[in-house]
């Protein structure tokens, strides 16, 4: 079980997905040095971990996502917040609410249906070139498939989560979409996947999960 923490703020107006760095600017340079720190070693080394702070953007709803140590530097931070506006007096906060809960990330024995409710970063440099310069589609999936179940493996390391089993996915449900990071233009993945995984609603994965590339949703 780890903790998470979820505070959502309902906005006045839509906030573009771009503007996620304003969700930082909103909760203070101290939680922002607590988030950096949260990905340093013991020597104030990079850590390249899975993020355990996550900024999203959804619809009219802003979300800042708080995991194991991520979840603690969060809620202290809500202690001294003013929830009035995000950023800049037009975007103006209606109502904020925080939620923490203990989670489980556990294997199961039957898959369980997902969404990726903002575009999945899947591939990487290499799987990029190798995704592209194949027109096998059976090939295609499962480099996909390969790719979300990695994807939980290193987050499940990462937090110190030791699975039971094999872990197996299916992402025959995922379409392709361009999108943006960073000003570039990249292909991102949408849709539905299967996955015999327990997964905390809103978690991210894939490349830059900390600003709300790649969030899933458990469908019914």
């Amino acid at each position: 079980m780890i903790s998470f923490t979820t505070v959502r703020l309902q906005l006045e107006q839509k906030l573009r997905s771009a503007e996620t760095p304003l969700l930082r600017d909103f909760l203070g340079q101290e939680f922002e040095d607590q988030v950096l720190a949260c990905n340093h070693g013991p020597k104030d080394e990079i850590a390249f971990q899975y993020p355990r702070v996550q900024f999203k953007v959804i619809d009219r709803f802003a979300y800042v996502i708080g995991i194991a140590q991520g979840s603690e530097s969060l809620q202290q931070a809500w202690r001294t917040l003013d929830p009035h506006q995000v950023g800049t007096d037009r975007i103006v906060v209606l109502q904020s609410d925080l939620e923490t809960t203990c989670e489980s990330i556990e294997a199961t024995a039957t898959p369980i249906k997902y969404r990726f409710v903002t575009p999945w970063l899947a591939l990487n440099q290499k799987n990029f070139q190798e995704y592209t310069g194949s027109r096998s589609q059976a090939f295609r999936r499962e480099k996909l498939n390969r790719t979300v179940v990695g994807n939980c493996l290193g987050m499940c390391k990462s937090l110190g989560i030791a699975l039971a089993g094999h872990i197996r996915a299916d992402c025959s449900g995922l379409s392709s979409i361009r999108t943006n990071q960073n000003r570039q233009s990249m292909i991102g993945f949408v849709g539905t996947f299967e996955i015999n995984l327990n997964l905390p609603g809103l978690i991210g994965l894939g490349r830059s999960a900390s600003r709300g590339f790649g969030t899933v949703e458990r469908q019914s």
